[in-house]
């Protein structure tokens, strides 16, 4: 009898398990009467020649495809309309509002018929938007549908609704030469302001949940709404650097090390997720402890501080004295010269005391460092000092402290990112007194932002590749006149700039060197010429 209810219990527990496991396939949170699918797009571009990564649009009727770049760290959805006069040349044709039948700008008197507080000028309720890398935008707002067609979830029919969009008339900076033709900010609603992209689309599709997702490879990626892919996830990733690092800890059980992994492996993939609130009503902006480097914690001032998960910035950016202390570590790994003994001794006689803060794992470090060496992975530095290597291997981990004691990974295949034939550090000093996590950050996991629940978790993933070859070339592109310069390999330039900067230096020495032969001997020309 015993027996009996034993088995039974066993097969419940199964088959509950079983339910659950499936219930959590690329859904999050699911609620009842919630949509269980999820929407996919692709998205197009890389960290390197782009500097951002961008998605296919259609606005108005009938629709007109507009490239935008996806960026969570702005709330504007703006592209150049046709009567622009300041705008670059971009991948589409400037915006027709006149080819859409459903278009309607925003005309006014005065600032009181303009909604939202905007202000009225020449007519027309006026659209402003700056960035923090000096790049200024200005135009006016129309109002027009917005579709979204996803390239996974063809049977429940396309997203579209209306929104107020901003017309470029005058664009400067970085949005004169960039690609892309507009851009795309899926930050949240400010009280009283413009309602945004991300806020209109989950308010159009409420059987949706509130989450959408973003996972960048080196190479194009994916956005995600409704939820996230379980799919991608990559599973047994250790965010513990204590289980990454057993070999540097003598008196560590192995057995139960073992153990451990092994019920990390059985583990459900949400369990895999790590989840961090989100401390700022309108932005993306969560609570960093510091960050982890051969088992050592590097902080701001010893606190902790608020950084921006921001889609649109490039790099990764730090306050000065975070970005030095890691940077020293990535300096003494940075070796050019593999065949200078010298240089090679002098960095393998390196111990604890001679830097300036201990390491934990400081054997690490020096197994880190001789890898590199016997590996021959050269490392090279372009503009401002940042280091490429030729090769990921034997690069350090670096862990995201984050609340809780939590660790989240970041592997050199994120951190770096690939420049023709080497791997380039993204990392730079903040800018404005504004810490980010920028593209650098994003790469090789999936960022899921759950607006529901206000937070934001990271997983490492296998992330989808859309290599720019992949989409349709537009008109544009085949017509912009291409600069002989762009297609030579960055590290043949700065080359041939060296070479060219060594031969300048060494005619103005053998210049001066003229100059002062002639100063000290006035006569000699005067010599040979009676002679």
């Amino acid at each position: 009898m015993g027996f009996s209810k034993l088995y039974k219990f066993i097969t419940y527990f199964i088959i509950i398990n079983i339910l659950v496991q499936a219930n959590s396939e690329d859904v999050l949170n699911k609620n009842s009467g919630k949509n269980e699918e999820i929407y996919k797009y692709k998205l197009y571009g890389d960290i390197d020649q782009y500097a951002y990564y961008f998605m296919d649009i259609d606005i108005g009727t009938p629709g007109q495809k507009i490239s935008l770049i996806v960026d969570t760290g702005s709330s504007s959805l703006s592209f150049p309309c046709s009567e622009c006069k300041d705008c670059g040349v971009h991948m589409e044709n400037p915006f027709n509002l006149n080819n859409s039948s459903t278009s309607s700008v925003l005309y006014c008197n005065d600032n009181s018929n303009c909604p939202y507080h905007l202000k009225c000028v020449k007519g027309r309720c006026e659209y402003l938007q700056s960035y923090c890398e000096g790049s200024r935008i200005n135009g006016f707002y129309f109002l027009d549908f917005v579709k979204l067609e996803s390239y996974n979830n063809t049977n429940n029919g396309d997203i579209i609704f209306k929104k107020h969009m901003g017309c470029h008339m005058h664009e400067e900076g970085l949005f004169l030469q960039q690609h892309a033709t507009g851009v795309l900010g899926l930050s949240l609603t400010k009280p009283k302001g413009v309602p945004t992209f991300i806020d209109l689309l989950f308010k159009n599709s409420p059987k949706l949940n509130k989450v959408f997702s973003l996972c960048i490879s080196e190479y194009g990626g994916e956005m995600i709404i409704g939820g996230y892919s379980k799919n991608y996830v990559i599973k047994g990733v250790s965010n513990n650097e204590k289980s990454d690092k057993i070999v540097h800890n003598k008196n560590e059980d192995i057995n139960s090390v073992d153990k451990s992994m092994e019920i990390n492996k059985n583990k459900s993939i949400v369990d895999d997720i790590l989840w961090e609130a989100i401390t700022k009503k309108y932005y993306y902006y969560i609570k960093v402890e510091g960050f982890e480097l051969f088992g050592t914690t590097f902080s701001h001032n010893n606190t902790s501080m608020e950084m921006l998960v921001d889609s649109g910035s490039t790099f990764t950016h730090l306050p000065d004295d975070l970005y030095n202390s890691l940077n020293f570590f990535f300096d003494l790994l940075c070796i050019h010269n593999m065949n200078n003994p010298i240089d090679i001794e002098k960095r393998l006689k390196i111990t604890n005391e001679t830097i300036n803060k201990h390491i934990l794992y400081f054997d690490d470090f020096k197994s880190t460092l001789k890898n590199i060496i016997s590996s021959e992975n050269m490392c090279v530095k372009i503009a401002d000092n940042v280091q490429c290597w030729r090769y990921l291997k034997h690069l350090p981990n670096i862990y995201i402290k984050l609340s809780n004691n939590t660790r989240l990974l970041w592997k050199p295949s994120s951190y770096l990112y690939k420049k023709e034939s080497f791997w380039c550090k993204g990392l730079e000093k903040q800018v404005n007194n504004k810490p980010i996590l920028g593209l650098s950050f994003f790469k090789n996991k999936q960022v899921i932002f759950d607006l529901k629940n206000n937070k934001i978790g990271f997983v490492e993933s296998n992330c989808p590749s859309n290599p720019i070859n992949t989409r349709p070339r537009t008109f544009n592109e085949y017509n912009i006149k291409e600069n002989y310069l762009y297609k030579q390999s960055y590290f043949s330039l700065y080359s041939l700039s060296i070479i060219i900067a060594l031969t300048f230096i060494l005619y103005i020495i053998l210049y001066i060197k003229k100059i002062i032969y002639s100063y000290y001997n006035p006569l000699h020309g005067e010599n040979t010429s009676s002679d």
